[in-house]
């Protein structure tokens, strides 16, 4: 299979992606050059894909476990990744966000005057 290259999951700009996602009971794992999670119930196992590419944030609840791989995939398409308690409070820690810095995406000058405006 093809690498991607990181700048290719980072095409779409962190304020436009759409993805939040919130997990609990689950194992987060990467397969085949896709990062999943894998739900189990009594009597079979339900793999579920996960669009790094529109994804801002990742929130792993009780239960969850990460694989190295998968994470590796993460970080390199910029999604920010949190470990929490139920319900998504509190957050015990979390991936650093390049997205927090301004210089990281491009807005014109009038969303800056619009901004500055009272």
């Amino acid at each position: 299979m093809e690498q991607l290259n990181p700048s290719d999951l980072k095409a779409i700009l962190h304020s436009k992606r759409a993805n939040l996602y919130y997990l609990e009971h689950c194992r987060v794992m990467q397969k085949d050059g896709r990062v999943l999670y894998l739900t189990e119930a009594k009597n079979e196992n339900q793999y579920w894909n996960i669009p790094i590419a529109n994804t801002t944030v990742i929130l792993l609840g009780t239960g969850t476990s990460i694989t190295q791989a998968a994470m590796r995939m993460l970080c390199s398409a910029g999604v920010l990744v949190g470990f929490c308690g139920g319900g998504g409070t509190p957050l015990f820690a979390g991936s650093e966000v390049e997205w927090l810095t301004p210089q990281s995406e491009y807005r014109p000058t009038e969303y800056m005057q619009g901004w500055m405006s009272f």
